[in-house]
Protein backbone atom coordinates (compact mmCIF):
# COMPACT_ATOMS: atom_id res chain seq x y z
CA UNK A 1 0.00 0.00 0.00
CA UNK A 2 1.37 3.39 -0.71
CA UNK A 3 1.07 6.63 0.96
CA UNK A 4 -1.50 8.21 -1.53
CA UNK A 5 -3.87 4.73 -1.10
CA UNK A 6 -3.22 4.99 2.29
CA UNK A 7 -4.39 8.43 3.16
CA UNK A 8 -7.55 7.85 0.69
CA UNK A 9 -8.20 4.94 3.56
CA UNK A 10 -7.47 7.41 6.62
CA UNK A 11 -9.69 10.10 5.13
CA UNK A 12 -12.91 7.59 4.62
CA UNK A 13 -12.51 7.23 8.48
CA UNK A 14 -11.65 11.00 9.51
CA UNK A 15 -14.53 12.75 11.06
CA UNK A 16 -14.18 15.40 13.58
CA UNK A 17 -11.41 14.14 14.93
CA UNK A 18 -8.30 13.70 12.65
CA UNK A 19 -5.90 9.98 13.16
CA UNK A 20 -2.48 10.86 13.91
CA UNK A 21 -0.10 8.19 13.34
CA UNK A 22 1.71 6.22 15.86
CA UNK A 23 4.87 5.78 15.16
CA UNK A 24 5.21 3.91 18.08
CA UNK A 25 2.58 0.96 17.20
CA UNK A 26 3.48 0.71 13.90
CA UNK A 27 5.58 -1.07 11.55
CA UNK A 28 6.26 -2.43 8.03
CA UNK A 29 3.24 -4.54 7.89
CA UNK A 30 0.75 -1.67 9.44
CA UNK A 31 -0.08 1.46 10.17
CA UNK A 32 -1.59 2.37 13.64
CA UNK A 33 -3.76 6.02 13.66
CA UNK A 34 -5.04 7.61 17.15
CA UNK A 35 -7.05 10.26 17.74
CA UNK A 36 -5.79 12.86 19.70
CA UNK A 37 -8.12 12.97 22.50
CA UNK A 38 -8.89 9.66 22.82
CA UNK A 39 -5.79 7.00 23.07
CA UNK A 40 -8.14 3.81 23.29
CA UNK A 41 -9.76 4.70 19.67
CA UNK A 42 -7.71 3.30 16.87
CA UNK A 43 -7.74 2.99 13.30
CA UNK A 44 -5.47 -0.07 12.06
CA UNK A 45 -4.25 -0.75 8.45
CA UNK A 46 -2.53 -4.02 7.89
CA UNK A 47 -1.18 -5.21 4.77
CA UNK A 48 -2.75 -8.33 4.20
CA UNK A 49 -1.31 -9.17 0.87
CA UNK A 50 0.29 -6.69 -1.94
CA UNK A 51 -3.04 -6.02 -3.18
CA UNK A 52 -5.13 -6.05 0.25
CA UNK A 53 -5.41 -4.33 3.01
CA UNK A 54 -7.67 -5.01 6.35
CA UNK A 55 -8.88 -1.61 8.29
CA UNK A 56 -10.27 -2.50 12.01
CA UNK A 57 -11.38 0.54 13.97
CA UNK A 58 -12.17 0.25 18.00
CA UNK A 59 -14.14 2.52 20.38
CA UNK A 60 -12.90 4.91 22.80
CA UNK A 61 -13.42 1.39 25.08
CA UNK A 62 -10.47 -0.15 23.05
CA UNK A 63 -13.35 -2.39 21.05
CA UNK A 64 -13.27 -3.28 17.72
CA UNK A 65 -16.50 -2.28 16.11
CA UNK A 66 -15.53 -2.13 12.14
CA UNK A 67 -13.34 -4.53 10.24
CA UNK A 68 -13.19 -3.76 6.49
CA UNK A 69 -11.38 -5.07 3.68
CA UNK A 70 -10.07 -3.28 0.72
CA UNK A 71 -8.85 -4.34 -2.65
CA UNK A 72 -5.97 -2.00 -3.70
CA UNK A 73 -6.06 -1.68 -7.40
CA UNK A 74 -5.34 1.11 -9.29
CA UNK A 75 -5.74 4.39 -7.93
CA UNK A 76 -8.33 3.96 -5.43
CA UNK A 77 -9.08 1.34 -2.92
CA UNK A 78 -11.99 -0.79 -3.33
CA UNK A 79 -14.32 -2.04 0.13
CA UNK A 80 -14.88 -5.57 -0.90
CA UNK A 81 -15.61 -6.88 2.92
CA UNK A 82 -17.43 -5.03 5.82
CA UNK A 83 -18.71 -6.03 9.21
CA UNK A 84 -19.76 -3.93 12.31
CA UNK A 85 -20.12 -4.99 15.26
CA UNK A 86 -23.76 -5.59 16.34
CA UNK A 87 -25.18 -3.45 19.19
CA UNK A 88 -25.62 -5.16 22.67
CA UNK A 89 -24.33 -8.31 21.05
CA UNK A 90 -20.71 -9.20 20.81
CA UNK A 91 -20.39 -10.37 17.22
CA UNK A 92 -19.46 -8.97 14.10
CA UNK A 93 -22.35 -8.49 11.34
CA UNK A 94 -20.75 -9.75 7.87
CA UNK A 95 -22.11 -7.41 4.53
CA UNK A 96 -21.84 -8.48 1.35
CA UNK A 97 -21.20 -5.91 -1.77
CA UNK A 98 -24.66 -5.38 -2.55
CA UNK A 99 -25.39 -4.40 0.86
CA UNK A 100 -22.21 -2.19 1.16
CA UNK A 101 -23.47 -0.89 -1.72
CA UNK A 102 -26.85 0.10 -0.09
CA UNK A 103 -25.22 1.45 2.71
CA UNK A 104 -22.99 3.96 1.08
CA UNK A 105 -26.00 4.50 -1.15
CA UNK A 106 -28.68 5.62 1.69
CA UNK A 107 -26.28 5.51 4.76
CA UNK A 108 -28.49 6.06 7.61
CA UNK A 109 -31.65 7.93 5.81
CA UNK A 110 -34.21 5.05 4.61
CA UNK A 111 -35.12 4.57 1.04
CA UNK A 112 -37.97 7.05 1.37
CA UNK A 113 -35.88 9.89 2.89
CA UNK A 114 -33.48 9.49 0.18
CA UNK A 115 -35.92 10.17 -2.87
CA UNK A 116 -37.44 13.00 -1.13
CA UNK A 117 -34.00 14.76 -0.67
CA UNK A 118 -33.56 13.96 -4.10
CA UNK A 119 -36.11 15.44 -5.68
CA UNK A 120 -35.26 18.26 -3.27
CA UNK A 121 -31.37 18.40 -4.91
CA UNK A 122 -33.69 18.57 -8.50
CA UNK A 123 -35.47 21.90 -7.75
Amino acid sequence: MNKKQEQQILDYYSTTDKYIQSKTYSNAHQSVFTKESDKYQWLVLEQKSQCEVEVRQTDSHGTITARDNYELTRNLPKCVGVERLCEGANFQIPFNADEINLIYQFGEQGKQQNKTKRREEEI
